[in-house]
């Protein structure tokens, strides 16, 4: 199949290196630099996945680890199976087959989705808990059917062919994430000639600046990445961990890192290479640079294949020349959200109209969108998406944000793409792991994290520190200080 929503040019991928790949059962093509969840939409795949219970149609919402729909199983053999792996960290390799955990006989004709509309309302929250509790001796029969219905993948049931390692490290200063805070505080602490382990578990380095419209010293921001990806290349007692998850964070500053090592290079590691390790990793002291996730609004029918995050659908364009529709309303309520709509007018595409709830918005990227004569309907919002397997129209009312009220009847308006930005939450889940309590900051709407009992330093996004300037100043201050 072609690839209708690939765009003409773009992105951070390969052109010239064309990869095949298997998607319930149907043969797609996409490119080397492509994640799972990018190829898939390149291809115009709508649906990926049921929710459970009502079984209705999921498709791809975000760009990252906060991917709440696109789970797949992974894996060509009966031995390959891996269950529960996000298309959206999962790159594209040659020969890759994925399939949906759930679905029946199929993921678009799913004969469970029609119970969900026609017997809705007789399956309460909860309502399973009671049905399913006699006779006791039905209970693995139950238990098999639950979990197809709730999209839980499953393992294999012949032994792995690869192998695995650990190996135990031991630096000054462990640096949690290669955004733009991340790397700036990796070039403070190498510069200081301390020993820098930094982990990101991307592809690549780069986090944000990857699909970035700012530039850095007059060059794009991209150029940046790499000049300081070079410099800590060649700076010794730097290691340098892409595809890797911090995954745990102990007492003593003692971490555990998953890196996958091949995962991105075939169904199985190449001969005499491992697939993934783990690194034991001993720190003087810790850089948290986890940077903070968008925050979806909610509407009617949110969850229907088309609405996405807007920073996701900036990520698709920007970094995987992908635009997942053509016709975009943003709904919003800050300024770095019209960002996607400037995206998606620079890749020739039609914004149709941008839902702000502020009454009077203000701003750089506001202005710019004014100018480029992007229709804004202000003190408004997205109260409502149709659509019943990919959105067709958005309805965009008047609301009162005081008295959490809609205040008008609202205008239908043909889209097949609904962006939403409700701001941003902190990443503090790391720093979280030790029983350090979340503190609430009503000036950014989230929590950063609290006191820690250990030599820990959190920089960037994870502050509430969203600017790229001040992000990039916040990630050299702690990357100095914790070296």
């Amino acid at each position: 199949m072609s690839q209708i929503n690939r765009l003409s040019n773009g992105g951070r991928i390969d052109r010239n290196k064309v990869l095949s790949f298997t998607f319930n059962g149907q043969n797609y093509k996409g490119f080397e630099g492509d994640s799972l969840a990018a190829a898939l939409l390149a291809n115009g795949v709508d649906i990926i996945g049921r929710s459970f219970k009502y079984s209705r149609p999921r498709g791809i919402f975000a760009a990252g680890a906060e991917e709440p729909n696109a789970v797949l199983q992974i894996g060509a053999t009966e031995a390959t199976q891996i269950p529960n792996v996000r298309a959206t960290q999962q790159a594209l390799y040659q020969g890759l087959v994925a399939t949906s955990t759930n679905g029946w006989p199929s993921v678009n004709n799913d004969m469970m989705g029609i119970l969900g509309k026609v017997g809705g309302k007789l399956m309460p929250p909860g309502f399973y808990y009671k049905t399913f509790m006699y006779p006791q001796s039905f209970w693995m029969t139950y238990e098999k059917y639950i979990r197809k219905a709730a999209g839980l993948g499953r393992s294999p049931t012949e032994n792995d062919p690869d192998t695995y390692d650990y190996m135990n490290q031991h630096c000054d200063v462990l640096i949690v994430g290669a955004g733009p805070a991340g790397l700036a505080a990796a070039l403070a602490a190498a510069r200081s000639g301390a020993r820098v382990i930094l982990a990101d578990e991307q592809e690549e380095f780069g986090g944000s600046l990857l699909d970035s419209r700012e530039s850095l010293d007059g060059k794009p921001a991209t150029e940046w990445v790499a000049s300081v990806i070079d410099e800590l290349k060649n700076t010794p007692d730097v290691l340098l961990l892409p595809r890797a998850t911090v995954n745990g964070y102990h007492d003593h500053n003692f971490l555990t890192i998953h890196e996958r090592l091949t995962d991105h290079l075939g169904d199985r590691a190449p001969i005499g290479q491992v697939r993934q390790r783990i690194h034991r990793v001993r720190a003087k002291r810790v850089v948290l640079a986890t940077g903070a996730h968008e925050r979806p609004l909610v509407y009617g029918n949110n969850d229907v294949p088309g609405n996405m995050l807007a920073g996701a659908i900036s990520t698709y364009v920007r970094r995987y020349g992908v635009a997942p529709g053509k016709k975009l309303v943003l709904s919003t309520n800050n300024d770095h959200a019209y960002r996607v709509a400037l995206d998606w007018l620079d890749a020739s595409l039609q914004v149709v109209a941008i839902a702000d709830a502020r009454s009077n918005p203000r701003g750089a990227l506001v202005e710019e969108a004014r100018a480029k004569g992007i229709r804004i309907l202000t003190g408004s919002a997205v109260i409502e998406a149709r659509g019943s397997k990919h959105v067709t129209a958005a309805r965009v009312a008047a609301i009162d944000v005081k008295a959490h009220t809609v205040t008008s009847p609202g205008e239908w308006l043909d889209c097949d793409v609904v962006a939403s930005s409700g701001g941003y939450s902190p990443v503090v889940h790391l720093a979280s792991h030790l029983g350090g309590k979340p503190i609430w900051r009503e000036d950014i709407l989230g929590f950063v994290p609290g006191e820690a009992p250990q030599k820990r330093v959190c920089v960037g996004g994870i502050n509430g520190v969203y600017g790229l300037g001040d992000s990039l100043a916040d990630g050299f201050e702690g990357g100095a200080r914790a070296a």
